[in-house]
Parts: C-alpha cells; sequence; structure tokens
C-alpha cells in the first residue's frame, strides 16, 4: 500500500500536512508522543477531522526533508500495517477458507497414494488449487514468501515429488494467512 500526503503549507520550523492515514487511526496520542520524541522535533498537533498533522521542529537540527523522510517512514511501516480497510476481515477469512479446502485436498492426495507412483489428474487438479490459494493471496504476489517457497521447492525437489512441493508451499501460506489474522485481531485492540 502507497502512503500518501501533501505538505499545505511549509516555513522553517514549521510544517503542516495533510496525512488522509490519520482519520483511520484512532491512537493520535500515541502519534504524537513518538514524533515528539524525536530530537528537533518540538511540537506536534494533529487534527484527524481534517486529516492535518502539525510539526513544529528545530531547523537546527531538522531540515523539512529530515521531518519530511520521518512522516513518511512513521505512516509507511505503522499506520498502514494498523490501518484495517474495509473488508479485509472477510477476505482474511476467504483466504483461510481457500487454504483450509487446498490442505484438505492435499490430505486426500496423500491418503490415495500407494508407494512410488506418477502423478496423475487429481494429483494436478490438487497442485492448481494450491497455486490459487497461494496466488490469491496477498499483494506483491512474487516477492511473496509463499510464492518463493512454491518455486524453490520445485526447483530442489522436482517435478516428480510435485505433491511435496504443494504441501510445503500450503504450510507458508497457511502459516501468513495465520499471521494476518493475527495482525487483524491487533488492529481491533487499537
Amino acid at each position: 500500500m502507497y502512503f500518501k500526503y501533501r505538505i499545505l503549507h511549509s516555513i522553517a520550523g514549521r510544517m503542516r500536512l495533510s496525512v488522509p492515514a490519520l482519520a483511520a487511526v484512532a491512537e493520535h496520542s500515541a502519534i504524537k508522543e513518538m514524533f515528539e520524541s524525536i530530537r528537533g522535533i518540538v511540537q506536534v498537533r494533529i487534527e484527524p477531522v481534517i486529516q492535518s498533522l502539525i510539526i513544529h521542529y528545530n531547523n537546527q537540527i531538522l531540515t523539512s526533508k529530515h521531518v519530511l523522510r520521518y512522516v513518511s517512514l512513521f505512516f509507511q511501516g505503522f499506520v498502514e500495517s494498523k490501518v484495517q480497510t474495509p473488508g479485509s476481515t472477510k477476505k482474511t477469512a476467504a483466504d483461510l477458507l481457500r487454504s483450509f479446502i487446498s490442505g484438505a485436498l492435499l490430505l486426500a492426495a496423500f491418503l490415495r497414494k500407494h508407494g512410488k507412483r506418477r502423478p496423475d489428474a487429481f494429483d494436478y487438479l490438487v497442485v492448481i488449487s494450491t497455486s490459487y490459494t497461494v496466488l490469491s493471496h496477498g499483494e506483491n504476489k512474487l516477492s511473496h514468501p509463499d510464492v518463493l517457497t512454491g518455486i524453490i521447492s520445485m526447483l530442489s525437489l522436482g517435478a516428480e515429488n510435485i505433491l511435496q512441493v504443494a504441501m510445503v508451499t500450503w504450510i507458508v501460506n497457511l502459516l501468513e494467512v495465520f499471521s494476518d489474522m493475527r495482525r487483524s485481531s491487533l488492529l481491533l485492540q487499537i
């Protein structure tokens, strides 16, 4: 998610920013305290209704570029991870359901496997289902841990072990979904 802000006013020692993310955050005092703990920032005022952040800073210690860098880093790393977008709980539930269905299919495929047999149509269906589950979760698909795990597993285990590759990838995907659920439950506490 890309963090957006706009400089409304800036003079040496004082900056007013429009920060839309402020409307979705409840803990304004923590944000204020965090910024005021930075050496050189003298005072911070947050106006959530108009989504405004006013920062008074010592321009002998900090430049406006430094202040903007702190603002960008803070909101990119903290607020966006805390802001729960509408439907994110439903998306996480759908991800979990897809992951459980893929897990059940993987279990059925492993139970069907007798000795050393070649993959059949059901095995490929299971792999396709697992691939869909993995690729439908998350935002940056190619650098996602479960996708990377699938690629590395396929290269190291080989195509004849396609169910094992799918199992390893599915486990990483399930861990990611649980992590998302944990993160969203923490959001509800903030």
